[in-house]
């Protein structure tokens, strides 16, 4: 395996924040798939959660090297957590099919966050 691409986001939660409170869960709607959406409506910290989000998916785009154009959305990417607690993934079928076009084969995630920050780091591995 090789390595495709990396990706790397940061966002100050301040940002997020004002999304949210200005379109509440409008904005959840947009960035989160229906998985997703279930998670966000369980959670306490409900800000944290969009930050973490949107930064995984901005990391994800950038891995990519698409970002959300020529027909990349948010909801194409979520985020969900092992057993383990370690965050992990998953794609919609039009991105598998782009993926299996690239020779990706496996993902990578890593979120972190300490108030007012949150970063995310993917990796994407092709066939070599």
């Amino acid at each position: 395996m090789s390595i495709y691409g990396i990706g790397v986001d940061l966002i100050n939660h301040t940002r997020i924040q004002s999304l949210y409170a200005k379109y509440g869960d409008r904005f959840a709607r947009r960035i989160l798939d229906d998985d997703e959406m279930i998670l966000f409506q369980d959670t306490e910290n409900k800000e944290r959660y969009l930050c973490n989000a949107f930064a995984g998916k901005e990391a994800a785009v950038k891995a990519l090297g698409t970002g959300f154009s020529n027909g990349v959305h948010w909801k194409d990417f979520g985020l969900s957590r092992k057993s383990s607690g370690q965050p992990q993934l998953h794609f919609t079928d039009k991105i598998k099919q782009k993926f299996d076009v690239l020779g990706i084969r496996s993902s990578h995630l890593s979120i972190s966050d300490d108030d007012p920050w949150s970063i995310a780091m993917v990796i994407f591995e092709r066939e070599s």
